[in-house]
């Protein structure tokens, strides 16, 4: 049986042919780079291979195009017998890799091209016409399975390219500079520094450019120096920080590796912008601490200076809740790592009202002494809620607010609570007028089997003065109950004062 093939066939196998040699000259390459667990050797081999055959294949198309009226296909194929044994070499080459390698399914490319060896168009005679064919639409569909593949091991595997990529797309510079000065790797990072403090960025001699860095580095100005205050004694001596633009600032860091037995010199350049703010603010933090301390130590001797016990009595427990107020809101900003400008304009004032508070003695009003105690929790943000209002006697409202003052505290410190509600109203109790007071948080439960420390015992001892009480409950949410009596016997008066 005789398939006979007219002129535009002919030319259709012709470029069928030549585009599936394109297209796995193209495979090739992208073979030798990718990860695989075979011999990436022996594959490209026999994958090039393959394109030798295609073009012997666009050869004979090409022949047999230019004489198809003097002789016919199978005839110039017998002609290109030379050729021809090449693939024989292909087909044993490939055969020795499905068997190795276990390939089964590289049967059907193996037999496509055993059988345009010279033994098969001999044999096939005028039949051997269909081979032609099948051999153009099976390799052309194969290359064009092939580069798919590639294109989505590309995306998918680490190759040499994606490494290169993934080199040029970190926000990290990166350069290396050979013993002459010229850059064997830089990166867009590195590059991008470079041409924005206008240094050279080219293939020519670049050894001066860590020390150019290191110029910049010293003739920043007084107030970025200021603003950059950032610890970099772990980084080593060949360091410099440079204000690349107002908004981004960078450590460059120089030293010397080995590549492949050879030298080079390594720089590197991180972004510490952030760092370097978060630094700045932290200072500025520390500084409001060591004014605080001072005050704190100052007012300290104060109280040392005191000859009369029963004032420095006072005195000290006076600093203990103004101090201990102070102290628990400054806790709560640190822990809320609120150190933005705003802020720390808040606590400045806070931390500079210590002297103020202590001089003062809680001489003003009780009301007035409850709202700045509302006021100053508020700033961390810790609501307190006052249902109701203190009593008349003085000395009864001191202890309220005293207890007040160390609950929220307490509250604040201790059980993380963001709402601490007051309730106060008077009652009469077997003919006696009773000053009673709850204080509740929303913070944490406490544990089941909590003990006491110093605050509840000293709330207790301060009720317990003016001939009153109180209770503790730990249920949610943690309760305490006072209740003190607005007329105390002379053995309370005596005791009190």
């Amino acid at each position: 049986m005789q398939i006979p093939l007219i002129l535009p066939q002919i030319v259709a196998l012709d470029v069928a042919f030549a585009l599936a040699a394109c297209l796995q000259t193209i495979h090739v390459p992208l073979i030798a780079s990718r990860r695989s667990s075979y011999n990436r050797k022996v594959i490209c081999t026999y994958e090039a291979s393959l394109v030798v055959h295609l073009v012997i294949s666009a050869v004979i198309m090409f022949a047999a195009s230019g004489s198809h009226l003097v002789a016919p296909l199978p005839v110039i194929a017998e002609t290109a017998g030379g050729l021809l044994w090449a693939n024989a070499a292909i087909t044993a080459y490939g055969a020795v890799l499905m068997v190795h390698y276990r390939r089964p399914v590289m049967l059907v490319e193996l037999l496509l091209v055993a059988a345009a060896t010279p033994p098969a168009v001999y044999v096939m005679g005028p039949v051997w016409t269909a081979v032609p064919i099948a051999d153009a639409a099976f390799f052309l569909f194969r290359s064009i399975a092939a580069l798919l593949m590639d294109v989505r091991n590309r995306q998918e595997d680490i190759t040499a390219f994606s490494t290169i990529e993934t080199i040029n797309v970190i926000p990290v510079g990166i350069l290396y500079l050979d013993p002459r000065g010229r850059p064997l790797l830089m990166n867009r990072c590195m590059r991008k520094n470079l041409v924005e403090l206008h240094m050279p960025t080219d293939l020519r001699d670049m050894s001066g450019t860590w020390n150019d860095l290191r110029k910049l580095s010293m003739q920043m100005p007084e107030s970025s120096r200021n603003r950059v205050r950032i610890n970099l004694d772990r980084f080593g001596e060949a360091r410099a920080v440079v204000e690349v633009s107002p908004a981004e600032i960078r450590l460059f860091v120089c030293d010397r590796v080995m590549v492949s037995g050879r030298s080079f010199e390594r720089i590197i350049g991180l972004d510490v912008t952030e760092y370097a703010h978060a630094h700045d603010r932290l200072a500025q933090a520390n500084h409001l601490l060591e004014v605080a301390g001072q005050e704190l130590q100052s007012q300290i001797e104060e109280v040392k200076k005191v000859a009369d016990n029963a004032a420095y009595l006072r005195m000290r427990a006076r600093v203990h809740d103004v101090i201990g107020q102070r102290l628990s809101i400054l806790h709560r900003y640190l822990e809320e790592g609120r150190l933005d400008d705003e802020s720390l304009e808040q606590i400045d004032p806070l931390l500079r009202s210590i002297a103020a508070d202590l001089r003062s003695g809680g001489a003003s009003e009780p009301a007035e002494q409850l709202g700045d105690i509302v006021h100053a929790f508020g700033l961390v943000s810790v609501q307190i809620d006052v249902e109701g209002a203190l009593p008349e006697d003085t000395r009864v409202a001191a202890a309220f607010l005293q207890i007040i003052r160390e609950a929220s505290t307490n509250a604040t410190k201790h059980a993380q609570a963001h709402q601490v509600h007051v309730h106060l109203w008077q009652e009469e109790s077997n003919g006696c007028d009773i000053a009673r007071m709850t204080i509740s948080n929303d913070g944490a439960p406490a544990p089941v089997s909590y003990r006491e420390g110093t605050g509840i015992p000293g709330m207790r001892h301060v009720a317990q003065n003016l001939g009153g009480s109180l209770g503790v409950h730990a249920a949610p949410p943690f309760t305490l109950a006072v209740s003190i009596p607005l007329k105390a016997n002379d053995t309370f008066q005596r005791r009190s004062s």
